[in-house]
């Protein structure tokens, strides 16, 4: 996701007009700022946001500011503060600072399956065109991205989406603050070539795949269970349901983490003979107390190896370390 937006002043009256290049990297093509503004008010009044001209500027304006990610902090733990402010900086594309320059960043607060809810703050550049945003101790835990761009003038949908078109991002990652010992239900359905269920002894290697990563994270509380049927519907509700049912009473457990491994394709094997395995899975994660869905995402893995079997186990593996990943970064208190 990316976005942007710059905010002028105009002589005595203050108008904001937002621009910024969707890769911090590369050189815009765009006239000198001051030449823009200059032009803008010859052109009219800025404040009709709406209007043509207006928005005729504001795209030109987006092709002269620049805003570079100049540091970011280090992944902290949710409810942790971050040890060191973001660290942006505005220029034009010359290369010359640009004081006083209105920008607003963005950043996750809360997340809704696979998407996440924003806040928003706003900051303005020092006379080198700099300026620091110290975020707050995030809410949740998370892997995601903050936003900055100049501040927009109004919330017209069409300057909204010029700017969020060019947002510069930087990372945010807040890990789990999970204890160790927080009880996590893990039932991940395997299938074989044929789209069928993997059933019988040892029909669940994703599961335990899954499990012994979120130990190696320290996650010990994390259990294997069976919710075969309901985890192949994908129905959450079910999945719940099931969950409680096998708990009895238990509040020990917190959540229950289920996704699904599926072949993307058959399994081939070349002229060198080696076997080439893709598999495809979804994960999912919900609060048992709840039933809130806490995370829906999906993965993709294509592993080559000299034995078939071999092929087949360590994409497994490979698609439990992703699925790992994404809920450490997703399961909270």
């Amino acid at each position: 996701m990316k976005k942007v937006l710059a905010i002028i002043s105009i002589l005595a009256t203050f108008v904001f007009i937002s621009c910024e290049s969707t890769k911090q990297e590369s050189d815009l093509d765009g006239q000198d700022s001051t030449a823009t503004y200059e032009n803008a008010d010859k052109k009219g009044s800025s404040s009709g946001t709406s209007s043509y001209s207006s928005k005729s500027q504001y795209k030109k304006l987006l092709q002269d500011v620049k805003i570079t990610v100049l540091s970011f902090p280090k992944e902290t733990v949710k409810g942790k503060a971050f040890s060191t402010p973001y660290k942006i900086q505005a220029t034009n594309e010359q290369g010359a600072a640009l004081p006083s320059l209105k920008i607003t960043a963005e950043y996750p607060v809360s997340r809704n399956g696979e998407s996440f809810n924003y806040a928003k703050a706003e900051l303005e550049t020092d006379q080198n065109g700099i300026a620091e945003f110290n975020a707050p101790a995030p809410d949740l835990a998370a892997n995601a991205n903050v936003l900055f761009y100049p501040q927009t003038p109004s919330s017209d949908p069409d300057l909204v989406r010029m700017a969020t078109s060019a947002a510069v991002e930087a990372q945010w990652k807040s890990r789990s603050n999970l204890g160790s010992h927080t009880g996590i239900l893990v039932s991940i359905v395997d299938y074989r070539q044929n789209g069928n269920i993997n059933v019988g002894n040892g029909a669940q290697p994703s599961a335990q795949a899954l499990t012994s990563n979120l130990w190696r994270s320290k996650l010990m509380g994390a259990q294997n269970a069976d919710f075969r049927h309901s985890v192949d519907a994908d129905d959450p509700v079910r999945i719940r349901q099931d969950a409680l049912k096998q708990l009895n009473g238990n509040t020990l457990f917190k959540f229950v983490v289920y996704g699904r491994v599926k072949y993307a394709s058959p399994i081939t094997q070349d002229a060198d003979g080696y076997f080439t395995v893709n598999l495809n899975g979804d994960l999912g994660a919900l609060n048992i107390s709840s039933g809130d869905v806490l995370l829906k995402c999906a993965k993709s893995v294509s592993v080559k190896e000299k034995s078939e079997w071999k092929a087949i186990s360590t994409a497994q593996q490979e698609m439990a370390k992703l699925f790992c990943e994404e809920l450490i970064y997703a399961l909270y208190n």
